[in-house]
C-alpha cells in the first residue's frame, strides 16, 4: 500500500475504534521516545519487522522528524550487512529510559523473544506491541494493539476493474488490486500517526486545540 492509499484509508477510518486506537498508539510512540534514535523495532527471529521499520522511517523522514528514526534490532545480522541492518542484540542490552521498543509479532511469541522483551522492560524502556493478543506479550507491554480485535472481518480494499465505454489506458483506471490484511493495515496506520504534527504536542495542548476548533467551527 502506497502513501496515498494509506492516507485515504486513515481518513475513512476517522472516528472508528481502529482509527482512534492506531492514532493514539502512534502518538504514544512519539511521546515516550525522548532520547535521540531511541525507537527500536524487534520481532521473532523468522519474521523481523522490516515492513513497519521501513514505513516508520519513511514517514518520520518525510515529516522532518530526524531524531526518532527507528532502528531494526536483528537476532543475527550478517557480518557484511550495511550499518542500518547490522544492529544486533547488544542494542537491547544498551537500552534504557527515554527509549521505546516496538515489538511486532503476528504469531505467539517464542519464550526467547519474551525473555528479551522482559530484560528491556526492566531497564526502563517503554514497551509497545502489535500482536495477536498473546497474554504474556500483552502483560509485558505498556501499550498493545491487537489488529484482529479492531479490524472487521473482510474489511479492506476489494479488487475490481472499472469498465469504461471510451478508450482510456486501463492501467490508470484500476482500483487497488489486493486486499489489505488487518495486521498490515494497522502498521500503515501507526506509521502515519507517529509522523503527525499533533503527535509531538503535549496531550493537554492537543485536547485544548481540539476544543477550540470545535467551538469556533473550524475543521479538526
Amino acid at each position: 500500500m502506497d502513501l496515498t492509499r494509506a492516507s485515504l484509508l486513515r481518513e475513512m477510518l476517522t472516528g472508528t475504534e481502529l482509527g482512534s486506537r492506531t492514532t493514539e498508539f502512534g502518538y504514544s510512540l512519539r511521546r515516550f521516545t525522548t532520547r535521540r534514535s531511541g525507537l527500536m523495532l524487534f520481532g521473532p527471529v523468522d519474521d523481523e519487522p522490516w515492513h513497519l521499520t521501513a514505513h516508520l522511517d519513511d514517514e518520520l523522514h518525510r515529516a522532518g522528524i530526524e531524531d526518532m528514526r527507528p532502528s531494526l534490532v536483528r537476532w543475527a545480522p550478517p557480518p557484511d550487512a550495511p550499518p542500518h541492518l547490522a544492529i544486533g542484540l547488544d542494542r537491547l542490552r544498551d537500552s534504557g529510559r527515554g527509549e521505546s521498543l516496538l515489538v511486532v509479532a503476528e504469531d505467539n511469541p517464542a519464550p526467547t523473544l519474551l525473555e528479551r522483551i522482559s530484560d528491556v522492560r526492566r531497564r526502563g524502556t517503554t514497551i509497545f506491541s502489535i500482536g495477536n493478543g498473546d497474554s504474556e506479550l500483552t502483560s509485558l507491554s505498556h501499550e498493545a494493539l491487537v489488529p484482529e480485535l479492531l479490524v472487521p472481518d473482510g474489511f479492506g480494499w476489494t479488487s475490481r476493474r472499472i469498465e469504461y465505454d471510451h478508450d482510456e489506458p486501463r492501467s490508470a483506471l484500476t482500483e487497488v488490486e489486493t486486499q489489505t490484511e488487518g495486521f498490515e493495515m494497522t502498521q500503515h496506520l501507526v506509521s502515519l500517526a507517529a509522523a503527525d504534527e499533533e503527535a509531538g504536542r503535549a496531550g493537554w495542548r492537543r485536547r485544548l486545540r481540539t476544543a477550540i476548533e470545535r467551538l469556533s467551527g473550524e475543521p479538526g
